[in-house]
């Protein structure tokens, strides 16, 4: 940590408690020698200009790791830990002064008020330390990725275009990509298979945020569901669909077909192998087909690169049509759960977490409070049926009665892809911060209403 004394900037320094300072810095020379002073040339963004993400650092801690991401990006981790080892240790010197306040007589009412009124600031500044950590670790993997995240949105959204490939080929598995296109289709309609639409939309914030919020705790729900998937399949205990034990059964029963019992005396004959699942009528069809399939699919890939190809429909490399519809392994995992798995899946573990959260939504779209109060004046208690509650949005978003957001389908599909990895990101952080340093608050679980028979089937 020697080398990152000389990193921290000026401006920097003077926010920072002393403490963290001489944490940082721990230099074998004085500190004055590793003073740099240099001259800005304008050019490159300053400390306090945050230009990674809509939300800004809100602490010393926070602005002094942006800075390292923008800045000197391969120092950026060392100081992620260096900082969580710092509140490690605080924790566990609180945990331990606190056990030995135990032992001492109690005082008056005015000294434990305010004994009790100091915990209760420190406990906040070291949430929103570690819900900072946190917060710009999410944005180094954007970083990482070469993704640039949305800006705040407001009126006429007109962003540059993003690699949607590594929104989602490089985040999610294979199975998990499958559920990323329904949630796609679920939230954005028949607009997500216009491909290269540049059709504008029209819509309030508030209906963005909910796409927003929600597509956010979809992708911190598959990233759990993904990994608990992965783990139950590779220690063998995951169980098996009908669809696998049907076709186990056909293999074997194909195996004892290719046995031949009829003439005695005869030489027995070798057994095929089993068919494969594509089976072919002759190995000269089969080379015929593979020639063709391998033909079509390169064409086909060459032209689905992109967001084209990904939100487009599984085509057949047979014939070019689309493909049966056949529910993946992952979708059949998650349809197996009962309520009580869900729900326990589904949840925000963490304090921490569902308050980066909000704190994202808030950010891009603005402050969630004001936008449903918004929504709540324009449509009013009278309503008597759904379809009048929708006809008087529409026509508050119509006449501008509340804040709007225009931007083309692209836009709109970009920023669920965006927010579905911000929820896998907040997911992956988490999950390092709880097992590596235990500093998170757990949420308590839901209180479950009785069984009604709801499984994953149910979503």
């Amino acid at each position: 940590m020697q080398g990152l004394a000389t990193q921290v900037p000026v401006g920097l320094r003077s926010k920072l408690p002393q403490q963290c300072y001489r944490r940082i810095a721990t230099p074998t020379a004085p500190v004055r020698s590793c003073l740099v002073c240099r001259a800005s040339s304008g050019k490159g963004p300053e400390p306090e200009s945050f230009a990674l993400a809509p939300s800004k650092p809100k602490t010393p801690y926070g602005e002094m790791l942006a800075y390292y991401l923008a800045m000197r990006p391969e120092l950026f981790k060392s100081a992620v830990n260096d900082q969580l080892d710092r509140l490690k240790k605080e924790r566990e010197e609180k945990e331990a002064a606190k056990e030995a306040m135990k032992d001492l007589k109690p005082t008056s009412s005015l000294d434990l008020t305010l004994s009790k009124r100091m915990e209760e600031v420190r406990a906040m500044e070291f949430r929103a330390t570690l819900e900072d950590l946190m917060y710009v670790s999410i944005l180094e993997k954007f970083v990482v990725l070469g993704v640039e995240m949305l800006p705040r949105m407001d009126g006429f959204v007109d962003v540059a275009p993003t690699n949607l490939q590594a929104l989602t080929e490089g985040i999610h598995s294979r199975e998990a990509l499958e559920l990323v296109r329904e949630h796609l289709i679920s939230v954005m309609g028949p607009a997500t298979l216009q491909q290269f639409s540049n059709a504008a939309v029209k819509m309030s914030k508030f209906q963005m945020a909910q796409v927003y919020a929600a597509s956010v705790m979809f992708g911190y729900f598959l990233r759990r569901v993904d990994a608990r998937f992965h783990l139950e399949k590779s220690v063998g205990t995951l169980p098996a669909s009908r669809e696998d034990a049907v076709a186990r059964l056909e293999r074997l029963f194909a195996q004892a077909d290719t046995v031949d019992i009829g003439d005695v005396g005869s030489p027995p004959r070798s057994p095929s192998p089993p068919p494969s699942d594509d089976d072919a009528p002759s190995t000269s069809s089969r080379a015929s087909s593979s020639s063709s399939s391998s033909s079509s699919s390169s064409s086909s890939s060459s032209s689905s690169k992109g967001a084209a190809g990904w939100a487009g429909s599984p085509m057949s490399e047979r014939d070019n049509l689309p493909a049966r519809k056949q529910k993946s392994a992952l979708r059949r995992y998650v349809e197996s759960f009962d309520q009580a798995a869900m729900v326990e899946t589904a949840r925000i573990v963490s304090v921490e977490g569902a308050a980066l959260v909000e704190r994202q939504t808030s950010a891009v779209l603005g402050d969630i409070k004001k936008l449903t109060t918004q929504i709540q004046e324009a449509v009013g208690s009278d309503a008597g049926s759904m379809e009048e509650v929708m006809a008087r949005m529409a026509r508050a978003v119509e006449t501008d009665a509340v804040e709007t957001l225009t931007m083309t389908v692209g836009t709109q599909r970009r920023a669920v892809l965006e927010a579905v990895a911000f929820g896998t990101f907040l997911r992956d952080v988490e999950t390092y911060v709880d097992n590596e340093y235990a500093l998170l608050e757990k949420l308590p679980p839901p209180r479950l209403p009785p069984a009604n028979g709801m499984n994953g089937a149910d979503l």
